[in-house]
Parts: structure tokens; sequence; C-alpha cells
């Protein structure tokens, strides 16, 4: 029995401390930070938590506020250009080259990865798939739905929630997510970035690719009838 229960405690008490690339130590939040927010950085170049590791900022909150802003300054619509179309693609492209270290492909990680990549299909699709592009005397506008605001906040809000979890939670979040990718055969922290990144590059480029689909489809209609 006490031989039982000191492989409990092992298994519970698995992550190193000092390895910045896996669950339990103040690296592996930052890599988590950076992940859903890429203006975060570390405890020593900005306002540190209890624990050391990274607060979200200003510019975290603005990071999803643009992302929120795409779909719901088209409630009551918005006129279409390929410049609004193609900012915001560009914005999580320059994101994803500048943050995204390679993607992990042993244990799980590389299915936790195509697992973001299909989340990001689905929020962004479903988001693009319910707003509708119209044209009118002054141009092509767009216009978002309650259910494209629906699918679009959902995939924002997930991550940002689980970006405050990881990073704010404390000694419970980081035994929680450390036992979750030791259960999962999750081997670092770095397929979560991987897994966030391309769901938020998805996400946001395949909304845009319907929207922007649509809307040439139209512009080449009213060109033709002119």
């Amino acid at each position: 029995m006490a031989s039982t229960r000191s492989a409990m405690t092992k298994r519970m008490r698995w992550v190193p401390r000092s390895d910045p690339t896996v669950a339990g130590s103040t690296g592996w939040r930052s890599h988590l930070a950076w992940a859903v927010c890429p203006g975060a950085g570390n405890g020593a170049d900005r306002g540190a938590s209890p624990w050391g590791g990274p607060r979200r900022d200003t510019v975290d909150y603005i990071l999803d506020a643009v992302l929120l802003a795409t779909v719901f300054l088209q409630f009551r619509g918005r006129r279409l250009t390929p410049r609004n179309l193609a900012l915001p693609v560009a914005i999580v492209i320059y994101f994803l080259f500048a943050y995204l270290k390679g993607v992990p492909a042993a244990g799980n990680d590389l299915y936790l990865t195509i697992g973001g990549v299909i989340l990001g299909l689905i929020f962004g699709g479903g988001a693009g798939a319910f707003t509708r592009v119209y044209a009118d005397d002054k141009g092509i506008y767009a216009k978002a739905g309650l259910l494209a605001a629906a699918f679009w906040t959902v995939g924002v809000v997930g991550r940002t929630a689980f970006s405050l979890y990881a990073t704010d939670g404390g000694s419970s979040a980081d035994r929680t997510i450390g036992i979750l990718m030791h259960t999962y055969h999750i081997t670092t922290s770095k397929a979560i970035v991987a897994c966030l990144l391309l769901m938020v590059l998805v996400e946001v480029g395949s909304r845009q690719l319907i929207v922007a689909v649509r809307y040439l489809n139209l512009r080449n209609t009213i060109s033709s009838a002119a």
C-alpha cells in the first residue's frame, strides 16, 4: 500500500519546476501567454503576478478587441474593402511567424495541434457562413448575424479564458494542466502554443476567406451587369 501511494505521489509531481518548456514552470506560463496574447511578456519586463509569471496588460486586451471588432463592427453592416479584409489575417500571420517556434510531433503533440486547426475551422467557418454580404448604392457591405457573433465569440473568449487560467491560476492551474498534459501524452507546452496560434490563424483566415469570396463574386456580378 505504501509503495502504491508513493507511485501515485510521484505521478502527481512528475513536472520538473525548472524546465521552461513543460507545465509547471514560469517559462511554461510565458509560452502560453504568448500563444494566446502575443503582447504578453515575462515577469522581468512587465508587472509580475504573485508567482512570478506574466500578467495580461493593455496590449493583450487590445489584441483581443481587434479580433472581436472584426465581427462586431459588422452588426449594422460595414463596407468591405480589400484592406479591411486582409488586415486581420496579416496581423495574425505576423504573430505566427514571430512566435511560433515549430510544431512538436512527439507523443500526441501533433494531434493536439491538428485539433486546434479543426476548432479554428469550425469557429471561423461558422462566423463566415452566417455573415451576409450585400451591395447597396455606396458599395459592398458585410453584416454579421447573431450566429456569426456566437461562433466568433466562443473562439476568442475560449482562448482568452484559457490564457487567464493558465497565467493567473497559480499552482492549481499549474497542477491541473500539467496532469492533463501527462495524461494525454502532451510532451511540451510548445504543442499548446502551436495549437492556439494555428487555431487563431485558421479561425481568422477561414472567416475572412469566406467573406472575401462572397465580396469578389458580388463585385464581379455588379461589374458584369454595369
